[in-house]
């Protein structure tokens, strides 16, 4: 089954170069900041977020594969961070701007 993953991220006494490099690892892992939009078009996931769609029997599976991989990579890195996913099955998502 295909599930949605949303990630979001904070990274202790980090710079810009280091969020750079947060959201190329996160690019590698499937999770992206700029995502297509059903009706045409690119959407931008707000600040310290990433999202991608991956295949898994249970979206608690998903949840620990995707948590781990982007562990690995921020401890790779020596980031300290906080790190928060959410998966789900059904879903739908949606961008507006004021």
């Amino acid at each position: 089954m295909s599930y949605l993953v949303f990630v979001t991220f904070d990274l202790k006494g980090a710079g810009s170069p280091d969020y750079t490099n947060a959201y190329a690892d996160l690019e590698k892992l499937g999770l992206r900041k700029v995502q297509q939009a059903d009706q045409g078009g690119t959407v931008v996931i707000p600040t310290t977020a990433a999202m991608g769609t991956f295949n898994g029997k249970t979206a608690a599976d998903v949840r620990a594969d995707v948590a781990k991989w982007v562990q690995d990579a921020f401890t790779a890195r020596r980031f300290k961070s906080e790190i928060f996913v959410v998966v789900g099955g059904d879903w739908a998502w949606g961008s507006r701007t004021t």
